[in-house]
């Protein structure tokens, strides 16, 4: 592979993202037997590959990074800059990795309208010990004064956010992307990003999201990008 584009970032936020991304990666290396095993225990005892449908599985994952990857996150950065997207929700925040390249383009497209602010990212996130956590990276980074996160279950938390929605990242535990989605839709403005990972190696989990996105008569036209796990991203019509 040749030399892939450098950051979009700016250098302060860009130590910090690649720091963490270092993180997620010494993270998840000695995690992968483990995942094999909760998989295989998954499928044995309940009929599918995804771990995270049992409680067991949950609570292996609640401190794991689990970041979007660089290039992924790049790309939803490049995204919401030429979109010029000020209002954006990510369900999802986790460790506030990709939080930090949404906040920058809503910073960016604010500083090129000639605003201070006006500009916000609304991530949603269970787990309270990542949310302190990814305040603390926000804040790192310089960007945590564009970030608003909603602690606990996003079915409770995401109904109070009013539109119009410009961009919306889900990277979340999969049962949940259908759900919020559903519940963010009506808050879309008419052409809308939205970005979904992981869609193809997790195609079958993913299927209620994918075959809401792609109903041909439904709220959105999509278009799958393979690679990397797959990544869909959707417009709203």
């Amino acid at each position: 592979m040749g030399k892939l584009a450098a950051s979009p970032l700016d250098q302060q936020a860009r130590t910090v993202v690649e720091r963490l991304h270092r993180e997620s990666k010494r993270q998840m290396l000695p995690a992968v037997l483990p995942m094999i095993r909760h998989s295989v225990t998954s499928r044995l005892r309940d009929g599918t590959w995804d771990s995270t449908q049992s409680e067991a599985g949950k609570r292996w994952l609640a401190d794991k990074f689990v970041a979007l990857d660089p290039e992924k996150a790049a790309l939803c950065y490049l995204l919401c800059r030429s979109s010029g997207a000020r209002r954006i929700v990510e369900v999802g925040t986790s460790y506030g990795v990709s939080t930090i390249y949404l906040a920058a383009a809503v910073r960016d497209n604010a500083a090129e309208d000639g605003a201070a602010q006006g500009g916000v990212v609304i991530g949603t996130e269970h787990e309270p010990g990542k949310v302190a956590a990814a305040r603390d990276h926000l804040a790192q980074a310089g960007v945590a004064d564009f970030v608003e996160i909603l602690e606990g279950d996003l079915r409770e938390t995401l109904p109070g956010v009013d539109g119009p929605i410009d961009f919306v990242l889900v990277d979340i535990w999969i049962p949940m992307a259908a759900p919020a989605l559903r519940i963010l839709e009506p808050e879309l403005r008419r052409g809308a990003l939205v970005v979904c990972d992981n869609v193809v190696s997790g195609a079958k989990e993913y299927r209620e999201y994918l075959d809401f996105v792609r109903d041909p008569d439904g709220p959105f036209q999509s278009v799958t990008i393979p690679g990397q796990g797959g990544i869909e991203v959707s417009m709203k019509r």
